[in-house]
């Protein structure tokens, strides 16, 4: 193999510096020895976003005589067609994908390649709708950034696992006034959710199930909700039984004398978690946040199971006042475990019976009670001493003794610098 020609290598170089400015380099050189010099290849964009059905033309310059391939490493999301210095992409559904051009070994230069990184997202309502639609056993429907969309329509998305995305920095808003009906997993990712047309419950099972049906659950993860008409989430029925229903580093905004969370219907949980996250109502409610009265326990979908309801790092507001804060089928039950701990509780319940209230109002040493570094406030007094346990037996500790000042909210700014428990984000 005949040595690389300094002088060539020398004009490589200088076009490498030349193009790094607008395009991205793949492959090395080496100079040195008897070896030869790696392909130049540099693509014309290194990542895209596109709607879903929209095409596109990526191509790529190179330096030596090697054929060029190109894939995708998700045909399913993005393929491609064409060969040489140039191909098509289309676009096929929401995901992610990368596109690879492959410039084969010819001559004195060793193999290279350049990628590009496709983002396909829904814009619209329309394209929404058809992949949450599909024939499917799983849907991920990632949303653009800029989305324009209306949830006016009842969507029925049973069949299928579903996951709905959006960009964590820069969440798209979704204007809903309709419902899902779901019958297995559900997660909503990185949104906004204006409610504030809306007169449907937001998220409800289909129908009945003769046998218990296990799932993973249901999911919110930084969510934003505002003006909040009627329940997130309806368990308007029985048989299913989740792992885990969720509400993580979200901020939900009640506007209505109403729940948050209902399983009055049927079926249940295994854990009810509520962590990092902001629940407050903007009206006067009375109403219990969270309800499973006259539903169906968790034993009688398990008989051995423990329902666990986790809330913690989390910041609660005019929710529930002068009502128990929670209510149940059956309080005081042995099956019930409570973990609560670094949360801020202002106007919430009844005075001084917050984490009684959580169990319904009963007083029992059944339930298992962990209450830890809590904070409790009505009517702009502290009551840390006087915050009663349900549970002699475990009485709540480390209550914190403080009134909390937030900015505004009555605008939903819950920013304090009295503690350094509730949500994170409002920690100054």
């Amino acid at each position: 193999m005949r040595k690389s020609n300094l002088l060539g290598g020398a004009l490589l170089l200088a076009a490498l510096f030349v193009n790094t400015s607008c395009k991205e380099i793949f492959g090395n050189m080496d100079l040195s020895g008897d070896t030869t010099v790696s392909s130049y290849v540099a693509i014309n964009t290194a990542s895209k976003t596109a709607a879903p059905a929209e095409e596109f033309t990526l191509s790529i310059t190179k330096i030596g005589d090697g054929t060029v391939t190109w894939s995708s490493s998700d045909p399913a999301i993005a393929e491609v067609q064409g060969a040489g210095l140039s191909a098509k992409v289309i676009a096929k559904k929401s995901g992610n994908a990368t596109i690879t051009a492959n410039v084969a070994a010819a001559g004195n230069y060793q193999a290279g390649s350049a990628k590009c990184n496709v983002a396909v997202r829904v814009q619209t309502f329309d394209q929404f709708k058809a992949e949450l639609t599909a024939e499917t056993t799983e849907a991920n429907v990632y949303v653009a950034d800029a989305a324009n969309i209306e949830f006016n329509e009842n969507l029925d998305i049973s069949g299928k696992k579903v996951a709905i995305i959006g960009n964590q920095s820069n969440p798209a808003t979704i204007v809903v006034t309709k419902q899902f009906t779901i019958d297995d997993d559900f997660v909503m990712k990185n949104l906004k959710l204006d409610f504030s047309g809306s007169t449907s419950n937001f998220v409800k099972f289909k129908e009945e199930q003769t046998e218990t049906k296990k799932m993973e659950g249901v999911i919110f993860e930084n969510i934003k909700a505002v003006k909040l008409q009627k329940p997130l989430f309806y368990s308007n029925c029985k048989g299913f039984l989740m792992n885990n229903f969720s509400i993580i580093n979200s901020v939900i905004e009640l506007a209505a004398a109403q729940k948050i969370v209902d399983f009055s219907k049927g079926s249940s949980a295994y854990n009810i978690n509520i962590d990092k996250s902001t629940l407050y109502s903007s009206a006067t409610s009375y109403t219990q946040t969270y309800t499973s009265q006259s539903g169906q326990k968790l034993i009688d979908l398990d008989a051995d199971g423990i329902q666990t309801f986790n809330i913690t790092n989390s910041t609660f507001y005019n929710l529930s006042k002068g009502n128990n804060f929670f209510s149940h089928r059956q309080n005081s039950q042995k099956w019930l475990t409570f973990v609560v701990k670094n949360n801020i509780f202002v106007d919430c319940g009844k005075t001084n019976q917050v984490i009684q209230g959580l169990n319904g109002g009963g007083k029992s040493t059944n339930p298992t009670f962990d209450v830890d570094s809590n904070v409790f406030n009505f009517d702009g007094a502290d009551q840390s001493e006087t915050e009663v346990s349900p549970n002699s037996n475990q009485p709540n500790k480390n209550n914190i003794a403080a009134v909390i000042t937030f900015k505004d909210a009555a605008k939903g700014d819950f920013t304090q610098s009295n503690v350094q428990v509730g949500d994170p984000r409002w920690i100054k």
